[in-house]
């Protein structure tokens, strides 16, 4: 009985403890609701807090709410997935993200980073941090106010960042008008909460490590704006995250030089896609194809790059496919002493050269090239000539033959200024012969040829001052530096811009300006370099004005695009536009407008005459009385005359 007696009781104090552990529990789940509700509306009351979520102190020994530890599907983070964060010795780095109008920010330990080049700037800001070190790996913005493409390269990034790495998302001014559902789901799979609700000027901050199809929620704060006028109030974000013993992916590949090369740069960078790719990794081989006789152009080749790595990444991509390129000849220019531009260089085992930045903005800029065309024509005191490339292009295969057979011009022909890849009127579809040239009054830049006659003599003493604000190109097309003479350009371009994050060009002049310019994908094209002499590039137009069928002069091109030039093919057309003087562009602006070519200045004119095709027929543009072609002109034509601003129209001709 006594036994019966004591088991009764020892039955009652397990009931009586069961009792109380499923209403410690109940208590807990109800004050983590309530902690949850407060903290979603005190948000909007407070929204400059510190949000430190559930890292208030260096403990991940207690796991955090389970909303926070999930996996790819939703669900809570496994054991093994606890375990590998606990692996460590107590090592952390405190994180605190800002998110403002004017500002973002990230302060690592209390030591707030901000990289101007690549933070700072509209749309969202990721910065990429190590899990061993918590060392910064990238930092890259996405003008997802603007640029559809670039919602689609964060999506892209995302998807390539090896597991194990610490994302801290946060918005600047605005980040949600292009922002793709897309990319939106694919950060809510991350686990944030509050993509969705992402809208017009709202703030936004979202910190998480990615461990394969499992991601762990660090904190995530929002802000909405209070109406469309107006922006969000600013948040901030602070948490404390564990880092791990060791990288969550060790790349197991063989022990070459390239492998050492590759191994150095990707355990200090993220981003870079298949350059770090474990299983199929980029070739890191810079060797060229040579000209069809064996040899190689030897010519020095300057490129000119800033702190925009992953730009120099493609355009070194690039490069290395053209035909004829001697890869010691070539050397990259940084303007700043950045570490991340030249270890892409140095990838490929290419010349470096870092200048400290002098002058603001532009004139920074304007004395990088001036530096950097000293340094290469000094460095090479035999080369009469120098390549110029920008890290933002990507070049035709052809770009150094198409050089090498216009140099004999350049050399012999006093009237030429230089040589340049790029057409600024070369639109896909206003472009259409790989063969084709044109003498051009200005200096198109974008892959072009400097003689060094030309800059020692005349160019190197005048440049600007650092003091002195001025857009190195707009410079080189003064009329007391061009002096009468002309560029040679192709009809169809040998470089394509593809930057849209600098100094003078955004998403939305890229999309509109030079997004649909084509670019030459012909190899082994001959050149009639012949024809580019002065006297002989003369008897050309006058002969092609000659043959040429005379357009409908009663209709006005902008109120009739789809049928003022003919459904025709291979026919050459001519048009005359009012043009009182050399500087009367207003005709001419109207019409480049309509045509969708550039329209910002005036560009790509002969002697007050534009060639272009439409429908795959030449047609040349001359302006009267401006021009001596007019001579051409039958008496009684009527000029087409455009004096109102036209649109320019959203459908390409």
């Amino acid at each position: 009985m006594a036994r019966k007696k004591k088991g009764s009781w020892t039955s009652r104090i397990c009931a009586v403890v069961i009792i109380l552990a499923l209403a410690g529990t109940m208590s807990m789940n109800i004050l983590f609701i309530l902690h949850t509700t407060s903290r979603g509306t005190s948000q909007e009351k407070e929204p400059m807090e510190y949000d430190r979520k559930f890292h208030n102190v260096p403990q991940i020994s207690v796991a955090p709410p389970a909303q926070y530890w999930l996996n790819g599907k939703g669900n809570s983070l496994s054991r093994e997935g606890i375990e590998l964060l606990t692996a460590t010795e107590s090592k952390y780095v405190d994180l605190e993200v800002f998110s403002s109008k004017e500002n973002v920010s990230i302060t690592i330990n209390g030591q707030q980073r901000v990289d101007i080049s690549e933070m700072l700037l509209r749309g969202l800001n990721v910065v990429v941090l190590n899990e061993v070190t918590g060392a910064v790996m990238s930092s890259r913005w996405f003008d997802t106010y603007e640029s559809k493409e670039d919602s689609g390269y964060l999506m892209e990034f995302l998807s390539n960042l090896k597991n194990g790495r610490i994302i801290c998302f946060a918005v600047k001014d605005e980040a949600s008008l292009s922002l793709s559902e897309s990319t939106r789901m694919f950060i809510k799979r991350l686990g944030s909460a509050y993509i969705d609700q992402l809208k017009w000027r709202g703030m936004w901050v979202f910190i998480v490590q990615r461990l394969g199809t499992r991601n762990i929620v660090y904190g995530e704060s929002f802000q909405d704006a209070p109406n469309l006028n107006q922006w969000a109030r600013p948040v901030r974000l602070h948490v404390t995250v564990q880092l791990v013993a060791e990288n969550i992916v060790n790349c197991k590949w063989d022990d070459s030089d390239a492998t050492k090369r590759r191994r150095e740069f990707c355990e200090k960078y993220e981003g870079y896609g298949n350059v770090c790719n474990c299983d199929n990794p980029l070739s890191l081989e810079f060797d060229p194809p040579s000209f069809r006789d064996n040899s190689r152009l030897k010519l020095p080749v300057a490129v000119m790059a800033g702190n925009r790595p992953s730009y120099l990444l493609r355009m070194l991509l690039s490069l290395r496919n053209v035909e004829g390129l001697d890869p010691s000849l070539v050397t990259v220019f940084i303007d700043g002493f950045y570490d991340e531009p030249a270890s892409v260089a140095k990838l490929f085992q290419l010349h470096v050269e870092h200048h400290a930045g002098s002058g603001r903005l532009n004139s920074r800029i304007c004395q990088h090239y001036k530096k950097s065309l000293t340094a290469s024509f000094d460095k090479y005191p035999d080369a009469d000539y120098l390549v110029i490339l920008e890290e933002d292009l990507d070049m035709s295969v052809d770009i150094l033959s198409y050089f090498k057979q216009l140099l004999p011009v350049l050399e012999k022909d006093e009237s030429l200024y230089c040589i340049s890849a790029w057409n600024d009127q070369g639109y896909d579809h206003l472009a259409n012969d790989p063969a084709m040239l044109y003498r051009v009054e200005t200096m198109p830049g974008l892959g072009w040829v400097l003689k060094r006659k030309i800059y020692k003599g005349e160019l190197e003493e005048k440049w600007p001052k650092p003091h002195q604000s001025a857009d190195w190109d707009m410079w080189m097309r003064l009329p007391s530096n061009i002096k009468g003479r002309e560029c040679i350009i192709p009809d169809i371009s040998r470089t394509y811009h593809f930057g849209a994050k600098g100094l003078n060009v955004g998403s939305f002049m890229q999309n509109i300006y030079f997004k649909h310019h084509a670019l030459n994908k012909e190899t082994n094209v001959k050149l009639n370099a012949e024809m580019m002499y002065k006297d002989n590039y003369e008897r050309e137009i006058f002969r092609l004005i000659g043959e040429a069928k005379l357009l409908n002069h009663s209709k006005n091109p902008c109120a009739n695009l789809k049928d003022f030039v003919p459904d025709t093919a291979g026919q050459t057309y001519l048009f005359y536009l009012r043009m009182d003087n050399p500087r009367d562009y207003t005709t001419w602006s109207n019409i480049a407008r309509c045509f969708q070519m550039w329209d910002l200045d005036p560009r790509g004119f002969h002697r007050s005459t534009w060639r272009f095709w439409i429908k795959k027929n030449h047609i040349l543009a001359v302006g009267c009385p401006a021009s001596v072609y007019c001579m051409k002109k039958p008496k009684n034509l009527n000029l087409i005359y455009l004096p109102n601003k036209e649109t320019r129209p959203k459908d390409l001709i």
